[in-house]
Formats: structure tokens, C-alpha cells, sequence
């Protein structure tokens, strides 16, 4: 049965991870912002403490991965979506507590336990793209996916800024009813997802007698020894590597507030003009990429990457100069991470795809958690937040070069491999 691009299916997946992408994100700005310097509780996990953030969050993504992508073979993807949302739900809940009580040990606690519920929706999400689109559409599903997314952390960012405003507030003696904002926007983002996961349609478990084998070491071993045979897990390298670029950028942006004097509103904008960026070169690449796969644009991003990196560990400290250079760094990001993405999905087998994508997703947060330490021992250096970017440029310069030099000896092969399966005649 074809299954065209905008069929329900893939309009719920979208509108499911948007809601799940912009509940991650408006936490994740709130703590940020709260524990940055200046912040109402900065300094309480120490210098840079937004890095400690960040890793907190990315430790449930590194052990519960796998196991997550055994459930998403396992199991149907439509179903435990809606067990997942029903869980963020009960987070929220915590989430609202923890602000109210004005305790960053229980907010923190909070985050975590968000991760936990997307480090088990993540594979099933990505998996959940190949049965409802049909194989020569993966490209542009994963474009919009990743617009989406973009939107949603914008969205998160914007929100999340205006609402760590009202908390500050608040915290210095302001309207309380700041203690009680970021509980509740977190509820209606998290109860929005849950309606549209409800209206997913019923899919059916990929290998329903794989066992659950709960090690997650052992399920790792077994993907990555799979994708070892083929282009797949240089793939996947390559693909998380982009999630280290993020982590730390996304780290370094809430110290704009100090660095540049503006609010953290106003910070939460320069994030968003990033996010739209990417949204639209995520697009971009997409229709660029057609039916077929385009590995030779993911040189093209690293090295667009590597010069906007560049420019803002040197530029001027400038609202309007680092907004503009952000939101080129997030245009050419497209680039390089859809045709990544799309391969990453194309190549891997259908009884399997859960498992390889659990475990793509889990070295994604291993490369984020590395951002984290990365943004840490800069700033515990004693440098100013933005020099990160020229540790980024140095870093993306090698992994283009090395990415050019492996695609252009297999280009051809990737190309065939990623083929769209043609449909048998009626």
C-alpha cells in the first residue's frame, strides 16, 4: 500500500513531536537560565553550571537508548507513544512542584525524568518515519521532521526565556504567580501531545518476539558490531557528531544574557533566529535531495559550519552581529545533518531499525554529555563562554575533511544503497 508524504499517519507523528520537542525545550531553557550566571539560582551547581545541566540530561539518553530501541521493534511505536506521553504527563506534574517550591535539587530531578521518557520515544520516533511514509519520501519526511522540531525549539526557547523572566521575578520578590507559570506551561505542552499521539494510527510490532534483554551494553555491542559491516556506523558517527556542535552552542547561548546585557527574552530570541536557520536548511537539503540520497552535501555544511564557528569566537559582542551569524550557522547545519539522517534510516533493516536507531540516538547524548564537559572546562578555564565556538570550528574542520575524503570513495555505493524500493504492480 502506497503511503504518500502527508498521509495522517506522518501529520501526527509531526504534531506528537512537536509537542514532545517543545516540553523538552522549555525545561531545558528554564534550569538554563535559572542556573546561568545571574540567574535566581546561579552558582548553585557551580561555574558553568548550565554544563551540568545539559550532561544530567544526557545520561538517561546513553543507558535507556537500547532498550528503547528493543521496545521499538518489539512493540508498536503507536502504542508505546501513548504509554510515553501518559508518563510525561506525570513529569509535568513534578515539574510544577519543584519550581513552585523554588528547589533546583527536584527541578533537576524533573529534567531527568524527561529524559528518560524521550530517550525511550526517540528510536520509536525515527523508526515510526519509515512505516508511515513510503521509502523514496524518508528524505523529505526527515526535512519536515526536522523543521518541525526547529519549530518546536523555538517555540520552547521563546517560552522558556519569557517564562525563566517571570521565575527570576518572582524568586527576587515579584508576583508569585511566576513559582506556579512554569508548571503549567509544561502541563499544556506535555497534555497537547498526548491528544495528538492518541490519533496515531495502529502500527504493527517490527519483531514482536525479540527478547528484552534489559543490558544495555549488550544491545549496543550487537548494533554497532551490525553497522560495522557497512557504511552505517561511520554514518552514525558522523550524525552524532552534529549533537555535540549542538549541546555546546545551545550551552553558550544563555550566557548571552551577561555577555551581550540582555534579557534572558531576548536570548531566548537570538536561540530562535538559530532555530528557524536550521529549520529552513533542513528543508532546503531535503527538496535539494529529492528521491535520491545527497551525501555530498554533508561536506558542504561541515565546512559552512566550521567558517560561521569561527566568526562568532571572534565576533564582536554584538546582539545583531551573533543573531545574524547564528542564524547562518543554523542554515548550512541543514546540510550536513539531513543527508546524514536520512541515510542513517535508508540504510538500516527493517527488523532492526529500532535497535541501530536506539543506538545511534544513544551516541548522540554521548557526544552531547561531551559537549557538556567541553563547555564546563572552558569556562572553568577561566574563559569567556563564546571562545567555545573557536574549539568548534577547529573540531568541525577535521571531521569535514574526513567526511569528504570517505564520501567520495563510496558515494556511489551509498547512493544505490539508499535507492527508493519500487512498489509491485497491482
Amino acid at each position: 500500500m502506497r503511503r504518500p508524504l502527508w498521509n495522517s499517519g506522518f501529520v501526527s507523528l509531526l504534531a506528537t513531536q512537536f509537542f514532545e520537542a517543545a516540553s523538552d525545550n522549555i525545561l531545558k531553557s528554564l534550569l538554563t537560565f535559572a542556573v546561568a550566571t545571574g540567574g535566581p539560582w546561579g552558582g548553585r551547581l557551580g561555574e558553568g553550571g548550565q554544563g551540568w545541566i545539559g550532561f544530567a540530561f544526557t545520561a538517561p539518553f546513553v543507558l535507556l537508548s537500547a532498550f528503547g530501541g528493543r521496545m521499538a521493534d518489539r512493540l508498536s511505536k503507536s502504542s508505546t507513544t501513548v504509554g510515553l506521553k501518559i508518563a510525561s504527563v506525570v513529569v509535568a506534574v513534578l515539574a510544577s512542584v519543584a519550581f513552585h517550591a523554588d528547589s533546583a535539587t527536584m527541578a533537576v530531578g524533573a529534567l531527568i525524568a524527561f529524559a528518560v521518557v524521550s530517550s525511550f520515544f526517540g528510536p520509536v520516533k525515527y523508526g515510526m518515519i519509515a512505516e508511515v511514509v513510503d521509502r523514496n519520501q524518508i528524505g523529505r519526511a526527515n526535512g519536515i521532521v526536522n523543521m518541525a522540531t526547529n519549530l518546536a525549539v523555538i517555540t520552547g526557547m521563546i517560552i522558556g526565556g519569557v517564562v525563566a523572566e517571570r521565575f527570576r521575578h518572582a524568586h527576587g520578590g515579584g508576583d508569585s504567580f511566576g513559582f506556579w507559570l512554569p508548571g503549567l506551561t509544561m502541563l499544556a505542552f506535555v497534555l497537547g501531545g498526548l491528544l495528538t499521539a492518541l490519533t496515531l494510527p495502529r502500527l504493527a510490532p517490527q519483531k514482536p518476539d525479540l527478547p528484552l534483554d534489559p543490558n544495555p551494553f549488550s544491545t549496543y555491542w550487537q548494533a554497532l558490531s551490525s553497522m560495522s559491516r557497512g557504511p552505517l556506523l561511520v554514518v552514525a558517527l558522523a550524525w552524532t557528531f552534529f549533537y555535540f556542535l549542538a549541546a555546546t552552542v545551545l550551552l553558550i547561548i544563555p550566557d548571552y544574557v551577561s555577555l551581550l546585557s540582555i534579557t534572558e527574552t531576548e536570548s531566548g530570541l537570538l536561540s530562535a533566529a538559530m532555530a528557524v536557520a536550521i529549520g529552513v536548511g533542513c528543508i532546503s537539503a531535503a527538496w535539494i535531495s529529492g528521491d535520491r540520497q545527497k551525501p555530498s552535501l554533508v561536506p558542504l555544511g561541515a565546512a559552512g559550519l566550521t567558517a560561521f564557528f569561527f566568526l562568532l569566537g571572534l565576533a564582536p559582542r554584538n546582539p545583531w552581529v551573533v543573531g545574524a551569524l547564528l542564524s547562518a550557522m543554523g542554515l548550512v547545519a541543514g546540510f550536513y545533518i539531513i543527508p546524514l539522517q536520512s541515510m542513517l534510516q535508508a540504510l538500516s533493516p527493517d527488523a532492526e531499525r529500532g535497535r541501530f536507531l536506539g543506538t545511534a540516538n544513544a551516541m548522540s547524548f554521548v557526544m552531547g554529555g561531551v559537549g557538556s564537559l567541553l563547555f564546563v572546562g572552558v569556562r572553568n578555564l577561566g574563559l569567556a563562554s563564546d571562545r567555545a565556538f573557536l574549539v568548534l570550528a577547529a573540531l568541525t574542520a577535521i571531521v569535514g575533511v574526513l567526511l569528504a575524503w570517505w564520501l567520495r570513495a563510496r558515494r556511489e555505493q551509498l547512493e544505490l544503497a539508499t535507492l527508493p524500493t519500487p512498489h509491485p504492480t497491482d
